[in-house]
């Protein structure tokens, strides 16, 4: 029972005696090493758990025999390279600890490890994901309050100037409802695709909730260097609105706050570019009854 459940668990798992040579390995530790149980039976662990270190590529201590001697486990680390048969190398990630029996005599020691490419992709996928839409790739709200706060602390020490554009599309729902949400997400996904072609790498873009993003301009000598990526991002729209022709009824309308002239948090500045925003949309129906034009 117990080998059983060693085999169906994730992890590599193999035993040594006090020798430090394989007294057992489970299904996972096969896969991994290359080396089947009945070939690994009785071998030093050396020759088929065999360790460099990622960094100095040197070998490293017999883990086995590193817990035997000090009598406590060794916790799980990354920092190891498994040079499997056949010459293949595979980073892991692994621990060790005494086996003891019932009176605590130390009889051996038990080695655990896993492929460590899928636990650093699990983490980095996490990681984007805390940070980012989940539909247009752009930072999230949270993320983008990080971004700010930097960019704000970075433009205080230095005397820079930054911009922030409020995005809005207009008559999106009417488009959603009437196209379906399909469509309505290829929109928002291509906006902000074109919204990131316009800006520097040093700006950050954030789908900020339904049909609205946000855009910091940061490290700005003058505010005026904002305009012309104002006008990019206006054009860019356009173009990509006019090509569909089932998005003609769409628009963007753009209001912006500038930093540190209209406050200096995002708790100032967001509600400052939100308001201008609304008023170039209220605006433009007043004056052109919702003609197609692109506003800012």
């Amino acid at each position: 029972m117990a080998h059983a459940m060693l085999d169906f668990v994730g992890d590599a798992v193999l035993a040594t005696d006090t020798c430090a040579n394989i007294t057992y390995m489970n299904t996972a530790a096969e896969t991994l090493t290359g080396f089947s149980r009945k070939e690994a039976q009785g071998r030093p662990m050396e020759e088929v758990f065999r360790v460099i270190d990622v960094t100095s590529r040197v070998k490293r201590a017999n883990l086995a025999q590193h817990v035997m001697e000090f009598g406590a486990p060794v916790e799980l680390h990354n920092s190891a390279v498994l040079r499997a048969r056949h010459g293949r190398e595979l980073a892991i990630e692994d621990a060790a600890s005494p086996l003891r029996n019932a009176k605590g005599e130390i009889i051996g020691a038990m080695v655990k490890f896993h492929d460590a490419r899928f636990s650093a992709e699990t983490t980095a996928r996490m990681a984007y994901r805390a940070q980012h839409d989940s539909l247009t790739g752009l930072l999230n709200r949270y993320a983008f309050e990080e971004r700010f706060t930097q960019a704000a602390a970075l433009a205080q020490r230095h005397e820079k100037k930054m911009v922030m554009l409020f995005i809005d599309l207009n008559n999106f729902k009417e488009v959603n409802d009437t196209l379906g949400h399909a469509v309505g997400d290829e929109i928002l996904q291509a906006l902000g695709s074109r919204l990131l072609g316009c800006v520097r790498a040093t700006d950050h873009v954030c789908r900020h909730g339904g049909d609205e993003f946000v855009v910091l301009l940061s490290d700005l000598a003058e505010h005026e260097q904002a305009f012309a990526v104002v006008d990019k991002v206006r054009e860019s729209a356009a173009e990509l609105l006019r090509q569909q022709g089932h998005w003609e009824t769409l628009t963007v309308s753009v209001g912006i706050s500038l930093f540190p002239n209209d406050g200096e948090t995002l708790e100032a500045l967001l509600p400052h570019a939100d308001a201008a925003m609304y008023r170039v949309k209220t605006e433009t129906k007043r004056v052109s009854g919702g003609s197609q034009a692109l506003n800012l």
